[in-house]
């Protein structure tokens, strides 16, 4: 009998906690969408804000940490827009989008290895996906080649 009383104690505990669960996932969600609003009408400081919010409501969420990486890269916060587009694929590696907006805040930051690979990261999750393959033939080709160049220069004569 004492075991059936803690059960109900656990279960009774338990249940509002899922409610408060659903309840922030519900606001964070009303938060992202007021923010998509904001980002389509090019009031990216106002969107910030709101995708700040569903992030404190949700912090697991990577599609948040995404739209605001993308917020923060049209105000040219690039350094900022590339730990959020890190954190939204930390939390979900299969976030294509993360992997391109980390790509694309590396190249803005003057580092193409790190945004090559990225955008290769983005195409094995989506082979088709015409953003990654765009910007590995762009970017990454010239990289490569100036790697390439670079490896030959510095091998050594004596081979």
């Amino acid at each position: 009998m004492a075991a059936t009383a803690e059960c109900d104690v656990v279960m009774a505990a338990t249940e509002p906690e899922l409610l408060e669960d659903e309840e922030a996932k519900r606001e964070a969600e009303s938060f992202k969408e007021q923010g998509n609003a904001y980002y389509a009408k090019k009031d990216y400081n106002e969107a910030y804000n709101y995708y700040t919010k569903a992030i404190d409501m949700c912090p697991k969420n990577a599609s948040y940490y995404g739209n605001r990486a993308a917020t923060l890269m049209m105000l040219g916060r690039f350094r900022e827009a590339l730990g959020d587009a890190q954190q939204s694929v930390r939390l979900d590696d299969s976030f294509v989008r993360g992997h391109l907006r980390e790509g694309k805040c590396h190249l803005s930051l003057g580092n193409a290895m790190a945004a090559c690979r990225s955008f290769q990261r983005a195409l094995e999750l989506d082979h088709k996906n015409a953003q990654a393959q765009q910007e590995i033939g762009s970017q990454c080709q010239k990289y490569t080649s100036l790697e390439s160049a670079h490896l030959v220069w510095m091998r050594p004569w004596s081979q």
